[in-house]
């Protein structure tokens, strides 16, 4: 009786150790799908943003950028996006907004809205006084004042500073839909650039403007 008894505790130490460690196996899975998830999503997203600015100035003595782009709006004019338009082909007028109460990159283009990308909110950066880098950022370093032209939030960038942007910045981070395990470090963080179609400069020294 007591042997037996020996075997049934040591059988349920066994099988506590395997259950124990499947749990660890199926979180330490979960957590990878989930980081997958969200860098998958994000890099996504970004690539379409950056195409859709790269296809911007749809023709001649347009600049994309409109002076009612935010840090959490990004408002630009751009050609049929993957189809090639011809030079008088009317721009496409498309709307990128972050909300930060629903954490959503919403696009509104061609009369439809749609969402981008869900459970969005600020990257890191301290160089930034709030320690948050803005969604979008519209820079022309050979202006001054222009890397970055400063806005605060909601403010507009104006028409004087979007017809001389040059590099469009955006940077947010990104959380997996669903996250069966904690894990501080599901989200990600991402950031790229958009170089504008540029003008050459003329010998009067007038500034590199995109797309005149």
């Amino acid at each position: 009786m007591i042997e037996v008894m020996v075997g049934l505790a040591m059988g349920m130490v066994v099988l506590a150790g395997l259950a124990m460690l499947l749990i660890v196996t199926m979180r330490g899975n979960a957590r990878i799908s989930a980081r997958a998830e969200a860098s998958d999503n994000a890099r996504v997203t970004m690539t379409r943003i950056l195409e859709e600015l790269h296809s911007g100035c749809a023709k001649a003595a347009t600049a994309p950028v409109l002076g009612t782009s935010t840090e959490r709006k990004l408002v630009f004019e751009r050609g049929t996006f993957g189809v090639q338009s011809s030079a008088g082909a009317a721009p496409i007028t498309t709307e990128i907004e972050y909300s930060p109460t629903n954490g959503t990159l919403t696009e509104t283009s061609g009369g439809s809205t749609r969402i981008l990308l869900s459970d969005v909110s600020l990257a890191k950066d301290p160089e930034e006084p709030t320690g948050f880098a803005p969604i979008f950022r519209y820079e022309n370093p050979t202006v001054t004042g222009g890397s970055p032209f400063p806005l605060a939030n909601e403010s507009a960038l104006g028409t004087l500073n979007a017809g001389r942007t040059i590099l469009v910045r955006v940077a947010f981070k990104a959380s997996p839909k669903s996250e069966p395990v904690a894990d501080a470090g599901a989200a990600t963080e991402i950031s790229n650039s958009a170089t504008l179609r540029l003008t050459p400069p003329t010998y009067r020294g007038e500034l590199a403007k995109p797309c005149e």
